[in-house]
C-alpha cells in the first residue's frame, strides 16, 4: 500500500480555496454536491481567470492533489517561489515548498512571515500541519485539541484528526473527521472527498482495517470520481481479493488523464500478470521514466513513492535504499521509518533493520523482525 503521509495536513488548509462557505451548524447525514466532472470544469475555469495572479498557486494545488497533474505542481511552486515581498507570500511559498515536502524551508518561510506580521492563527496552523507530516504530532495536539475546542469547525477538526490518527488515536480521530464533514457547508465535492480518503487513508494502511477504509475511499469515489489517489488505492484493495478487471480499468483510466507513474506501475504489473508481458513491461519502464523525472523537479515529494516502485516492479533495491533514506531524512514519521526498514532489508543491511524498526512508535508489530527491539 502507498501512503501519502503530508496529504491529511497539507489538504486541512489549502482546501478551503475552493470549498465555498462553512458552517459549523450543517447536521445533514447525507452530503449533496456538485458532480465531480463540473467541480473539475470550474476549478479549471477559475485557474484560467487567475494566470499567474496572487491566489492560483492554492488553485494549482488543489488540481495537483485530486487529479495528480504534476504540472500544476510545478506551475504552483515556480508562481510561490517567485513571490516573496510580503508575510502573506511567504506564508504562501511555505504552503506550495509544504505540498513538495521542502518542510524544512516551509517552516522557515512560516517563521519568516511571522515576523512580517501575518495573522498568528494562520500561521501557526501551518506550522501545526508541518509538524504532523514531519513526525511531530505530539509536540502539536495540545495546540490542535485548543484550536478545535475555541474555534470549532472544517479547517481545525481535521487538523487535530490528523494528529489524532498520526498518533494512533483512530476512534478519536474517525470521530472528528465526522464531525468536520457536518461542520461544512458547500456543494464543492473536494473537501467531501477528502476527508472520506483521510478516513480511508487511516483504517486501511495505519490502523489495519482494509475492509473499513475501502468503504471510505469509495465514498471519496461517489463525490469526485476523478480523484487519482483514491482511485490506486482501491485498486490496490481490489488486487489483493482478486478483482483484477476492475483494478485495471480503474487504473487505466488514471493513466489516460495524468500518467501517474504509481498507477502506471500498478498497471503494468497486472497486465505481465495476466499474460500481456510486452504491454506491461512498457507500462512499467513508462513508470520508471516518469518517477525519474519527477524525481528531478521535486525530489522529496517523490522518494517515498519511488522508494516503494524500486522495493518492486522497479527492482531496484539499492536505488529504493538511497530514496527511502533521503525521505527519512526530510520526516520521521513511522511511514518513512517502515520504509526504510523494507528498504534495509531488500538489501541486506541487517544492522539497519533492526536500527530503523526500534524507532517505529505505532503498531511496530509491522516491521518485527529477528532482531530483538528496545523498548
Amino acid at each position: 500500500m502507498r501512503q501519502r503521509e503530508a496529504w491529511v495536513a497539507w489538504c486541512a488548509l489549502v482546501l478551503t480555496a475552493c470549498s465555498g462557505s462553512m458552517s459549523a451548524k450543517s447536521t445533514a447525514p447525507l452530503y449533496v454536491t456538485t458532480s465531480g466532472a463540473l467541480a473539475v470544469a470550474n476549478l479549471d475555469h477559475l485557474i484560467a481567470q487567475q494566470r499567474d495572479a496572487a491566489g492560483a498557486e492554492e488553485l494549482l494545488l488543489v488540481r495537483a492533489r485530486f487529479l495528480a497533474d504534476y504540472e500544476a505542481l510545478d506551475r504552483a511552486s515556480t508562481l510561490a517561489e517567485g513571490r516573496v515581498e510580503t508575510g502573506r507570500e511567504l506564508l504562501q511559498r511555505a504552503k506550495a515548498r509544504s505540498a513538495v515536502h521542502r518542510f524544512a524551508d516551509a517552516l522557515t518561510d512560516v517563521n519568516a512571515a511571522e515576523h512580517a506580521g501575518v495573522d498568528a492563527g494562520r500561521s501557526q496552523a501551518l506550522r501545526a500541519s508541518i509538524l504532523v507530516a514531519t513526525g511531530h504530532a505530539g509536540e502539536v495536539v495540545a495546540q490542535l485539541e485548543a484550536d478545535a475546542a475555541h474555534h470549532p469547525g472544517f479547517a481545525s477538526r481535521s487538523a487535530l484528526a490528523g494528529a489524532y490518527a498520526a498518533l494512533g488515536r483512530y476512534d478519536e480521530a474517525d470521530r472528528l473527521y465526522v464531525e468536520a464533514l457536518a461542520d461544512l457547508d458547500t456543494t464543492s465535492p473536494f473537501p467531501y472527498a477528502w476527508v472520506y480518503f483521510a478516513r480511508g487513508l487511516m483504517w486501511t494502511e495505519q490502523a489495519g482495517d482494509p475492509a473499513r477504509g475501502e468503504a471510505m475511499y469509495t465514498r471519496a469515489l461517489v463525490h469526485l470520481p476523478e480523484f487519482a489517489t483514491a482511485n490506486i488505492h482501491l485498486a490496490e484493495l481490489e488486487v489483493a481479493r482478486g478483482e483484477l478487471k476492475s483494478a485495471m480499468a480503474r487504473l487505466e483510466s488514471v493513466v489516460a488523464s495524468s500518467r501517474e507513474p504509481e498507477a502506471l506501475a500498478l498497471l503494468g504489473e497486472l497486465h505481465v500478470r495476466t499474460g500481456e508481458a510486452e504491454r506491461g513491461s512498457s507500462e512499467i519502464a513508462q513508470a520508471r521514466q516518469r518517477f525519474e523525472s519527477l524525481l528531478e523537479r521535486h525530489p522529496l515529494a517523490f522518494a517515498d513513492h519511488a522508494a516503494e516502485f524500486y522495493l518492486g516492479p522497479g527492482a531496484n533495491a539499492e536505488r529504493a535504499w538511497v530514496l527511502a533514506q533521503q525521505n527519512l531524512a526530510g520526516r520521521e514519521t513511522d511511514r518513512a521509518l517502515t520504509l526504510a526498514v523494507q528498504a534495509a532489508r531488500a538489501t541486506g543491511r541487517k544492522d539497519e533493520v533492526c536500527a530503523l524498526a526500534s524507532r517505529v512508535r505505532v503498531r511496530p508489530e509491522q516491521v518485527k523482525d529477528d532482531c530483538q527491539r528496545r523498548p
